[in-house]
């Protein structure tokens, strides 16, 4: 995996953050009161919500006097600034943005404290989702877990739902699938009755994350047995076979050449009317709605996923660690605020994708979040997840573009596993 250090390893690179101020009180030593903080720095990456997420953080700070710094970053570059942070022990950072491919680097590096470290006191809100336990760490089997210790909080439920044109269902008397065959099926309905051009987009350039969805939907698994510690791929399989087929029927009754549609072009596709339906995650619906970007502002629905298996992609918050300890505090309170009712209900005012079920919101993304929440799978959440998705993906892509054929397809999926996992230490 690209970083394997854990915290504060000796001789890890000078990063571009060091030179930030720390945002500590002065003299340095730690306080006893949280309110000597005046100022909490969060790296964000550049997504659709950021925007709102800006809105709620000015609620905080007119709240309580702390100025919130927001220092922006591309995708690619948000996981890097953190991890350099996390490695040299610059303390520039006072919170983490992680996304769920993250987490697991994060938590088995222990660049983030558990949050009982923090606040012994502290128990998950049962009204905040679990998105099947993407903020727990098990430390012995190395995973996620629903009864692991938390190590971050989830702040972003970006989760796979189905988006679709609902002018067009009602004018050809569709109805919203629950089975991945009837969405080919209304796909190629579409395409027949000359509405749209698509019949469903998909993300054929990087496809493992909305492939795990149809996968598990089919009973189908990544590896053998993750929480017995059984680390041998299981996608060349009856169900990995089967789900691998079906997928490239959705990309089928899609765009030509699908290896080179990512989200951005998914987005841009199904924001200008030629498709009728798609798997994206909730933030999406942010783009589709834009009535000054979108032809199909207010023609969208929003349902449950086909196969009622959706794979979590949500974002999660942590605390670094090493920070002092009213920095530390400070850090946990904002995060405990954000996560709460009051702040959610207001940040889904702004277009905020929240991760409560106790919102009340005419937002239909929001409730189809919430429909979902007991189906939920998580993602890819390994230590080595950054790995194991460039390795799977470019082959995925070949299986889409009709390069090379399912079997084979499987084949080189499995190997490219074995060789991942082997090289992260899970599989002797």
């Amino acid at each position: 995996m690209p970083y394997t250090a854990k915290r504060l390893t000796a001789g890890a690179a000078a990063v571009a953050i060091a030179s930030m101020a720390l945002t500590a009180c002065a003299g340095g030593a730690p306080a006893d009161k949280t309110e000597q903080v005046t100022q909490l720095t969060i790296p964000m990456a550049e997504t659709p919500w950021l925007p709102s997420f800006e809105k709620i953080v000015a609620d905080y700070e007119a709240k309580t006097g702390i100025d919130i710094v927001l220092r922006t970053f591309p995708m690619a570059g948000l996981l890097t600034q953190e991890a350099n942070a996390a490695q040299s022990g610059s303390n520039g950072f006072d919170l983490f943005l992680i996304n769920e491919q993250w987490v697991g680097q994060f938590y088995d590096n222990e660049w983030v404290q558990p949050l009982a470290d923090i606040d012994p006191d502290f128990k998950w809100d049962e009204n905040l989702i679990e998105f099947d336990g993407v903020g727990r760490w098990d430390a012995d089997t190395r995973t996620t877990s629903l009864d692991g210790e938390p190590y971050s909080l989830p702040i972003n439920g970006n989760i796979h739902l189905f988006m679709y044109r609902k002018d067009l269902y009602e004018q050809l008397g569709l109805k919203v699938p629950t089975t991945w065959d009837e969405v080919v099926k209304n796909g190629e309905a579409a395409q027949a009755a000359g509405v749209v051009d698509d019949g469903y987009v998909l993300r054929g350039k990087t496809p493992a994350y909305d492939f795990s969805a149809v996968l598990y939907s089919f009973g189908g698994k990544w590896f053998e047995d993750e929480r017995g510690g059984d680390w041998r791929p299981a996608i060349d399989s009856p169900e990995g076979k089967a789900a691998l087929e079906q997928f490239k029927a959705l990309a089928d009754i899609g765009p030509a050449a699908p290896q080179t549609i990512a989200q951005a072009e998914a987005t841009s596709l199904m924001q200008g009317g030629s498709v009728l339906q798609a798997t994206f995650v909730a933030a999406v619906a942010a783009p589709l709605e834009d009535k000054d970007a979108s032809l199909v502002a207010d023609k969208i629905g929003y349902a449950v996923l086909p196969g009622q298996t959706p794979a979590s992609g949500t974002w999660t918050m942590g605390v670094p660690y090493g920070l002092p300890e009213d920095r530390s505090q400070a850090a946990y309170d904002f995060l405990t605020w954000l996560t709460s009712k009051d702040a959610m209900q207001a940040w889904a005012g702004y277009g905020g994708i929240t991760t409560r079920t106790d919102i009340e919101s005419d937002r239909p993304e929001l409730k189809a979040i919430v429909d979902s929440a007991d189906m939920i799978r998580g993602g890819f959440r390994y230590a080595f997840a950054p790995a194991m998705v460039k390795a799977v993906e470019p082959i995925m892509s070949q299986y889409l573009a009709g390069a090379i054929d399912v079997d084979t397809a499987l084949a080189q999926m499995s190997d490219a596993m074995t060789t991942v996992v082997t090289e992260a230490g899970y599989l002797k």
